[in-house]
């Protein structure tokens, strides 16, 4: 069943404090979950990156144990819940790590607040905006979830996301949970988010992507065409990963993480 949302008035764009968990100590490193999970698609990291960097885990709005603020959402509204808490946090400077939609609000907040990050890694995800068509279906896909609910609306996308048995359970427990507010909230906010080509081109800063080559999100064309257009990016494929590369195989995504902070301690 649907959790009942918190909503707020819509149109006032109130940044909301979001339930994050933290490990470790040292450089901090900020994961953002894609959609429509929770911080706890990290978890397999946390014993690999726990002894080297202070390890954050936020749940974005809409999501997990954080609040439900009434749709629509903008990659903004995710960007500065985000910039709260590194407000709270006291954290003047992170290493941002997104997965899938939570790249989209990394490159967003790498747009309005660049002097925050010390890095920027996307993970299963990419910087280029929807076309018409998956615009189109997303659209769609709000409509499904106002008319099914999010349990069956979404029941064939844990499916997209990986093809490991295990991992499609725990994703589709995480689905099954979260509301359909959220839901509909994050989808629009990925069909009107900005092209963010440019800001992963002049970033002046360390930055990375890490890629599936199973991955059912992002393509090859689009793979190509990072690795031809962003020189400047470093780049990790990963031959028997898809979406949930983290999950998937977290030691080698572990040790890709830990050898880009240490570059950035050096």
């Amino acid at each position: 069943m649907d959790r009942q949302p918190a909503c707020k008035e819509k149109g006032l764009n109130v940044a909301v404090k979001l339930f994050y968990e933290r490990y470790g100590s040292g450089l901090p490193v900020v994961c953002l979950h894609g959609y429509p999970l929770d911080h706890s698609i990290w978890n397999p990291l946390i014993p690999l990156l726990e002894p080297k960097v202070q390890l954050i885990l936020p749940d974005l709005r809409g999501h997990g144990r954080s609040p439900v603020p009434c749709a629509p959402y903008s990659m903004q509204d995710m960007a500065e819940d985000v910039k709260v808490l590194l407000d709270d946090l006291l954290l003047q400077k992170v290493v941002l790590i997104g997965q899938s939609m939570g790249g989209y609000i990394a490159l967003q907040f790498a747009r309005s607040y660049p002097d925050r990050l010390s890095g920027l890694i996307l993970a299963a995800s990419h910087p280029y905006p929807d076309d018409e068509e998956k615009k189109k279906n997303r659209y769609a896909s709000i409509e499904k979830v106002r008319r099914e609910g999010v349990k069956e609306a979404l029941a064939g996308f844990p499916e997209k996301l990986t093809p490991i048995l295990e991992i499609q359970d725990y994703t589709r427990k995480i689905i099954n949970a979260t509301s359909s507010e959220g839901v509909i909230g994050s989808l629009r906010a990925m069909a009107e988010r900005l092209d963010g080509s440019d800001v992963l081109s002049t970033l002046g800063i360390p930055a990375a992507v890490i890629l599936g080559k199973r991955d059912q999100f992002v393509s090859m064309q689009q793979r190509e065409q990072m690795t031809a257009q962003f020189s400047k990016v470093q780049f990790a494929i990963l031959e028997n990963a898809a979406h949930m590369l983290m999950m998937e195989q977290p030691r080698q995504v572990g040790q890709l993480i830990v050898d880009f902070v240490s570059k950035i301690e050096e």
